[in-house]
């Protein structure tokens, strides 16, 4: 029998790597140290990029239902104008507001139906790496034990475990950034205007406040330039009330506060994703500002990019090198959005230096091109592989027609296949899945499947997560075929 992927981190990038695993049919445990899900996850909206990703396996719907639609977005709190964009990007505009938990029960639903193997109080304490396999050493309520996988991916976070384990650094730029996160009950008649919704303040911080029920008020705050008594953990309702007052400038009309802790954020991208048998994804790979927009799609696609080729390896089609692309592919993704995080930051302290520099930033951001580049930017769909014409990954002079995705994909994407989109027309194309194009796709039926384009153009094969391998006119189909899904059966 084949090991599991041991999947270390039951939140969003774990459970979302389980479900991609066990949707191509590979074995997966995932392991948490905590005895039960947090119900208070600091998170508070998704973002389009991450609304994509949910779209591609049929789970955006649940979400959309218990979420409130997010049309704006912002960099370092200058707002953009995703309205603006056209209609043929409407993803843009795709956020929503809903409580992390929600989406952590969501994933974790939908693993659970794939068969994945979850176990809760399950702490990591060592690491072992053998020829063909990983060996964990558990510490749980019942005592020690050990567990051995194929593979095991890092998905515990900033503070990972498992990263340290594995010998891996994680290089910064040196930001580090305080706040408190936590639930209020209120009346929200009684609010201040600063306290709903998102805002930079005179006072040298941050303040956000969200809908994260009935009569409960999710609070965000930072503060530059002090250092809090502590870097993380339960804070008294009297401070978070006072960072409140201190960013407003009016008191929190909270009835209760049902509970708040300071939370501490790094500015840091690991110096390599793999390590052997061990793979670090999510926060356990790249750390940065959660404010920004961009920290949860830049995990989830960690878990995209990464699940489809860790089956491909275990059922054994796998091309040569094809795990390696992960590190080729996402490191860079990490850095582009931890440099994209410290530039929201830069603008925003101190602040009596860089009020000239927000002027000048809200003055550029009214030009269409630039106001595209940011809200692609900051909503997380903007992410492109640099692929070159022979569709393999990491080259320098990328072919332009590929490492994007393809508008519209996305339900024909459920099963977590390949996908071979065959326009009308063209060089191979015939009379659509009886045409050239498909006949030379049908000996990787078991790994792609065959459909008209969803835009009427030019051919084009995608991968599992969504991306664009090969296009019309960009060089063989049978060699994109080869490269990435392996040899024919």
């Amino acid at each position: 029998m084949t090991d599991p992927v041991i999947v270390v981190g039951a939140g969003p990038t774990g459970l979302m790597l389980a479900c991609e695993l066990g949707l191509n049919g590979a074995p997966v445990v995932v392991l948490d140290r905590r005895a039960t899900a947090d119900p208070h996850a600091p998170g508070q909206a998704v973002n389009a990029g991450v609304i994509a990703l949910l779209e591609q396996r049929g789970l955006a719907d649940e979400l959309r239902a218990s979420g409130l639609p997010l049309p704006g977005a912002h960099f370092s709190l200058l707002w953009l104008h995703p309205e603006q964009l056209a209609a043929d990007r409407p993803e843009v505009g795709a956020g929503l507001l809903v409580p992390q938990p929600r989406l952590t029960e969501v994933l974790e639903r939908r693993a659970r139906e794939l068969g994945v193997d979850i176990r809760r109080g399950h702490e990591v304490t060592e690491l072992r790496q053998s020829p063909g396999h990983v060996t964990l050493k558990l510490r749980t309520s019942a005592g020690d034990s050990t567990l051995r996988g194929s593979y095991v991916v890092a998905a515990d976070g900033a503070g990972s475990t498992v990263r340290r384990l594995a010998g891996i650094d994680l290089p910064g730029s040196g930001w580090t950034v305080s706040g408190i996160v936590g639930d209020v009950a209120a009346d929200f008649s009684e609010l201040a205007v600063h306290h709903l919704g998102a805002h930079y303040l005179p006072a040298g911080g941050v303040y956000s406040g969200a809908p994260a029920g009935p009569g409960v008020l999710r609070v965000i705050t930072t503060v530059f330039g002090t250092t809090p008594p502590t870097p993380s953990g339960p804070v008294a309702a009297e401070e978070l009330q006072g960072e409140v007052e201190h960013l407003t400038g009016q008191p929190l009309p909270a009835r209760e506060v049902l509970w708040a802790r300071r939370f501490t954020s790094h500015s840091g991208n690991a110096e390599r994703y793999r390590s052997g048998r061990v793979f670090l994804a999510g926060d356990a790979a790249h750390s940065f500002y959660p404010l920004g927009g961009l920290r949860l799609s830049t995990c989830l696609q960690d878990a995209v990019n990464l699940g489809w080729k860790l089956a491909a390896d275990l059922a054994g089609w796998a091309p040569p090198g094809l795990l390696d692309t992960y590190h080729a592919e996402r490191r860079p993704e990490g850095e582009r959005a931890r440099l994209a995080l410290d530039a929201q930051l830069a603008l925003m302290h101190p602040a009596a230096r860089t009020a000239g520099a927000r002027s000048l930033f809200a003055d550029l951001a009214r030009f269409d091109d630039v106001n595209q580049y940011l809200v692609e930017l900051v909503t997380g769909v903007d992410v492109r592989y640099r692929l070159g014409a022979d569709g393999t990954s990491g080259s320098t002079a990328p072919d332009p027609e590929l490492g994007g995705r393809v508008p519209g994909a996305a339900p024909l994407l459920h099963d977590g296949r390949g996908l071979l989109l065959i326009g009308e027309g063209g060089e191979g194309g015939g009379d659509g899945e009886t045409g050239a194009y498909a006949r030379t796709a049908a000996a990787w039926a078991d790994r792609v499947g065959v459909a008209p384009s969803v835009d009427a153009t030019g051919s084009v094969l995608l991968r599992p997560d969504g991306h664009v391998v090969w296009a019309e006119g960009s060089g063989s189909l049978e060699t994109a075929l080869k490269n990435w899904f392996g040899a024919p059966r």
